[in-house]
């Protein structure tokens, strides 16, 4: 009867402390039977399909524990968070995984992402379970959640001018896969300075000659463009007698055919005579070419030629000398005198 007495006093003390602990808190479910320091009854009392027990002894997954429960007894929900992207090839994101319920996920997306020379994809913004246009996000995790970054695929437009002393042709860049961009030059002639000039002769579109002053892309691939320029002289021909042909702007390293000609007798018996070219090249004839590798200045020479007026005035001269000569020997030519009669004379 004694020992009959102390378990039922024992159990009602064990009974309160559990409804003690209820209200404080400081309870520990756990499956399966109790005891509770050396010699004790088993015991213990159910509790929402668990079993409770006090003061600290508990037993779990098949071992006796002494203090609080394991971790892994009170691990939260594990929620997945799946980032996609657009293209599925893209990739370039980060942030996805298994996350626990209430927790915070952040995520981040690359801004471009290069594919090929030429090529790239650049980030526009998160759809799905996250909306917004900057490349990093962060969301709440309280069940499993999917989130996709947009990119848009874009092409390269790359713009330069042949020589490198040309201005630069506008309108190169990236551009959305199936857009359009207009390639313009700013100015078709461009002066270097006196006698030099470059002007604009045209387009090289991936290795392919193209005519117009402005180009337009469609922009389905990367391109190459070149704005070609051709380098070119002025050629000056001066000639102070005659008339001269040749002159204006020739291409860089091409041979200008220059000439001159004859001028008209000043006067009677004076003829000019073509001394040669002078100046930037050295010639005797008066038709002949020019090599353009620089501005050029070429000068006729001439000189009168007055033999024919000196010849012709000596023949004048001589001819009015014998017909003076003449003229005066007639005049002073003695008259012819007639035999004087013979007398014929007798002697005795």
């Amino acid at each position: 009867m004694q020992r009959s007495h102390v378990s039922k006093v024992a159990v009602c003390v064990l009974l309160i402390a559990i409804g003690f602990s209820l209200i404080s808190g400081n309870v520990s479910p756990v499956k399966g039977y109790i005891v509770v320091g050396r010699g004790c009854l088993r015991c213990g009392y159910w509790y929402g399909g668990r079993y409770i027990y006090y003061p600290g002894y508990y037993f779990y997954n098949g071992y006796y524990y002494q203090g609080g429960y394991p971790s892994s007894y009170y691990t939260s929900p594990q929620y997945q968070l799946t980032i996609n992207t657009n293209p599925s090839t893209v990739g370039g994101v980060t942030g996805g995984g298994t996350y626990s319920s209430g927790s915070t996920a952040s995520f981040s997306a690359n801004q471009t992402i290069s594919q090929s020379p030429g090529t790239r994809y650049v980030f526009q913004g998160w759809t799905g379970a996250y909306s917004g246009s900057g490349n990093t996000g962060s969301i709440t995790m309280t069940s499993a959640q999917t989130i996709t970054a947009q990119y848009q695929l874009q092409y390269f437009a790359s713009v330069t001018q042949q020589p490198s002393s040309a201005p630069t042709p506008q309108g190169g860049g990236w551009f959305n896969a199936g857009g359009t961009t207009t390639i313009t030059t700013p100015s078709q002639n461009v002066s270097l300075g006196p006698g030099s000039q470059l002007v604009f002769n045209g387009w090289t579109v991936d290795g392919s000659n193209q005519g117009g002053s402005t180009l337009t892309l469609q922009m389905n691939s990367p391109h190459t463009v070149v704005a070609q320029y051709t380098q070119q002289y002025y050629l000056t021909v001066q000639s102070p007698q005659g008339i001269t042909s040749g002159q204006g702007w020739y291409n860089a390293g091409t041979n200008a055919p220059i000439s001159v000609s004859t001028p008209p007798s000043p006067m009677f018996g004076v003829n000019w005579v073509f001394d040669g070219w002078q100046g930037s090249i050295q010639s005797s004839t008066q038709s002949t070419t020019v090599l353009m590798n620089g501005p050029m200045t070429v000068t006729a020479a001439w000189h009168q030629d007055s033999t024919m007026l000196y010849a012709t005035v000596a023949a004048i001269i001589a001819i009015i000398a014998v017909a003076g000569a003449v003229f005066y020997k007639s005049k002073h030519k003695k008259p012819a005198t007639a035999p004087s009669p013979q007398t014929n004379v007798t002697t005795s």
